[in-house]
C-alpha cells in the first residue's frame, strides 16, 4: 500500500513539473544583468546540466512568510532575479526540496548553479553558489538561455503553493541540521 501511495505521489509531481515547463518565456538578456540596480542585488540561476532534463526544477525565495516564484529553471536556461541587499533564502523544488541562504550586497551580482542530483522518483536539486573566479561560469552561462516568468508560470505557483509549503515544512528542518550548507556570501559577487 505504501509503495503504491508513493508511486502516485511521484506520478503526481512529475506531471506537475511537466506542466510548468511551458509556463516560461524566452527573453533576450535582462538590463538588471548587465548592470544591478543601486539599490538592489541580482542573482542569476543558471542550470546548465542536461542531465535530468525532463524534470523542472523550480526556485523559489523563502525569505518571507509565504514563498514567492524566482521562477522555472529548465535544463540549459538561466533567469536573473533581484532582491533587495542582506539575507535571503532561496529554496528549489522537484521531487524534494533544497535550500540556500545569501548575503547580497546592493548593486552587485551574483550567480547561483542549479544543480542536479539522483532522487528515489526522478532528479532532485541543489543551489550552489558561484565563487568568483569560477573557470567554468561563462561557458555555463554561454549555453544556458534567458527566461523569464509569465502570468501563466506565477499562476502555476500559485495554485500549486500547498504542495510547496508543504515541502518547505518538511524539508527546511533536515536542511538546517545540516553542518555544511550552502551559502552565497557578500563576497561572492562577480
Amino acid at each position: 500500500m505504501l509503495r503504491a501511495a508513493r508511486a502516485l505521489i511521484a506520478l503526481t509531481m512529475l506531471l506537475l513539473a511537466g506542466c510548468a515547463s511551458d509556463k516560461m518565456t524566452s527573453i533576450s538578456e535582462p538590463p538588471i544583468v548587465a548592470a544591478a540596480p543601486a539599490d538592489q542585488a541580482v542573482i542569476v540561476f543558471v542550470r546548465p546540466s542536461l542531465f535530468g532534463g525532463a524534470i523542472q526544477s523550480v526556485v523559489y525565495d523563502v525569505s518571507g512568510d509565504t514563498p514567492a516564484l524566482v521562477g522555472i529553471v529548465s535544463s540549459g536556461t538561466k533567469i536573473a532575479y533581484a532582491v533587495p541587499p542582506g539575507t535571503h533564502r532561496f529554496m528549489v523544488v522537484s521531487e524534494a526540496a533544497d535550500f540556500m541562504d545569501a548575503e547580497v550586497a546592493a548593486g552587485k551580482t551574483y550567480y547561483t548553479l542549479v544543480t542536479v542530483r539522483p532522487g528515489w522518483w526522478r532528479a532532485r536539486f541543489s543551489l550552489l553558489p558561484v565563487p568568483p573566479g569560477a573557470p567554468d561560469l561563462a561557458d555555463q552561462l554561454k549555453g544556458c538561455s534567458w527566461v523569464d516568468n509569465t502570468p501563466a508560470s506565477q499562476q502555476w505557483a500559485h495554485d500549486n503553493m500547498p504542495s510547496v509549503q508543504r515541502r518547505e515544512a518538511e524539508y527546511l528542518p533536515k536542511w538546517l541540521a545540516k553542518t555544511d550548507k550552502p551559502l552565497l556570501h557578500v563576497s561572492d559577487a562577480q
